[in-house]
């Protein structure tokens, strides 16, 4: 089997993976912004939590349509929709002093991060020989895993040193790079018979979506909108009902129906239920619990981000070397352990024991969660692998909303700071127990389809 890999086909998936940093980059410096932005704009920080929610949302959406753009549209073409869409975005955003401006740049810079995303892992799934597979979810993984290592860090220097609007400013030359790489470098497919888009289909997901992150947001103040739930359901089920009746739905949730897709899909969103929620607690515990200053509150997470990102293409590596199951297994184990250590010594632990911890908790997910959709689909005829995909994608957005409400409610919820975070890994810890039984499934599974 031929197992080389054009450098155009590289150079296509670091354009796409590029594209995905800068989106992942301007999401997480714009947290640090809020209190500076709630003096600008004269708004709660209740109002300001949209920047972040219309984002995510519009993220969301947008994968919903990946599969259908991957089997009509040329990849260069897909690229260059999602970058105009990002670089408008970007500049809406930095050129504006209205907030609903600011508001629909962040939408375009959403929608054009979610496409390029999802793209980068249709070009590996379709262009990457299996036995490389995982060193090439690796390198798509370092690229991107940068932007949060650095990205609350970039934010909180930017925030001090220049007006808020350079935090954009500074971002907007990777997409440029990127629109270059798209023009040299990306080869367009060959597509088969095209994909009609059913637009009642794509409504009544964008609906399902839209009120399901905003129950979601409801429970970090401890409530749920009924509402908001009510809707989310009903159009959900309106959604699963016409794609299972429609002889060719935009989005083939029928993948789900197949034992390996379903069984990945449970474990990817308890590690970024999990990761998100830790990321978002961590910090918490140490500056109210602990006594370390916001900045130091920082950096605790930054050694095991960085070392994590940086090793992703080493644990991928490791993946198309042994295969998937070692992989997998000895990533959750570190995981569990990690967990175990936070959930049993939550009130001892200091900033130096965390941060080491943290290390742990960074590789074993890291081994096992960048690895999960590839061995999920390998058993997928190459038609139904861009759906897949898209419904991973789209379920890691919720995943990661889910970890940190929980996890804000479970804290806000107890005697005192430290139970609630011991709380919050315990839960994690009970999560990440469970994977072991998806993962014996999962590949008692695979063996009967060899």
């Amino acid at each position: 089997m031929n197992d080389t890999v054009s450098k155009n086909t590289t150079m296509s998936i670091v354009a796409t993976a590029l594209l995905g940093f800068s989106g992942i980059l301007s999401e997480t410096s714009m947290n640090v912004t809020f209190p500076t932005l709630q003096k600008v704009y004269h708004l709660p920080l209740s109002s300001l939590q949209w920047i972040t929610t219309v984002y995510l949302l519009a993220v969301a959406i947008s994968m919903t349509v990946s599969a259908t753009l991957q089997q009509n549209v040329k990849e260069k073409t897909i690229l260059n929709v999602s970058l105009i869409l990002f670089t408008s975005g970007t500049i809406l955003a930095f050129a504006t002093s209205s907030f609903s401006i600011m508001i629909v740049g962040r939408a375009f810079q959403g929608l054009g991060t979610g496409i390029g995303m999802t793209l980068m892992f249709n070009l590996i799934l379709e262009r990457i020989p299996p036995q490389k597979i995982g060193t090439y979810m690796g390198i798509g993984g370092l690229i991107m895993s940068l932007a949060p290592a650095f990205g609350p860090t970039y934010g909180g220097f930017m925030i001090a040193r220049l007006p808020w609007q350079w935090i954009f400013i500074f971002i907007l030359p990777v997409p440029l790079i990127c629109f270059v790489l798209n023009h040299l470098y990306i080869e367009n497919s060959q597509k088969g018979e095209k994909r009609p888009f059913d637009i009642s289909s794509f409504i009544l997901l964008a609906l399902a979506l839209i009120t399901s992150l905003l129950a979601i947001t409801s429970l970090e103040e401890g409530k749920i909108n009924w509402i908001y739930l009510t809707v989310f359901i009903l159009s959900l089920a309106a959604f699963i009902h016409r794609s299972l009746t429609i002889p060719k739905p935009f989005l083939d949730i029928r993948v789900l129906k197949v034992p390996t897709v379903w069984l990945g899909l449970i474990p990817f969103f308890i590690y970024q239920f999990a990761n998100l929620g830790s990321n978002f607690i961590i910090p918490n515990l140490l500056i109210e619990a602990k006594g370390a200053s916001s900045t130091i509150a920082g950096f605790s997470l930054l050694p095991g981000t960085l070392l994590g990102a940086i090793l992703a293409p080493v644990f991928s590596k490791f993946y198309d070397l042994k295969g998937p199951k070692p992989s997998l297994y000895i990533g959750n184990t570190l995981f569990t352990i990690a967990l175990s250590i936070m959930a049993l010594f939550t009130e001892t632990l200091t900033l130096f024991s965390l941060a080491a911890t943290y290390i742990v908790f960074t590789f074993g997910r890291n081994m096992a969660f960048n690895n999960i959709l590839a061995v999920s689909v390998s058993t997928l005829p190459q038609e139904k692998k861009a759906d897949v995909t898209a419904i991973f994608q789209m379920m890691q957005q919720f995943a990661g909303a889910l970890g940190t409400a929980i996890a804000s409610v479970l804290a806000n919820s107890s005697q005192n700071l430290t139970e609630g975070v011991q709380r919050v890994f315990s839960l994690q810890l009970f999560l990440v127990v469970i994977i072991y039984f998806f993962f014996i499934n999962l590949f008692q599974q695979l063996s009967k389809d060899s």
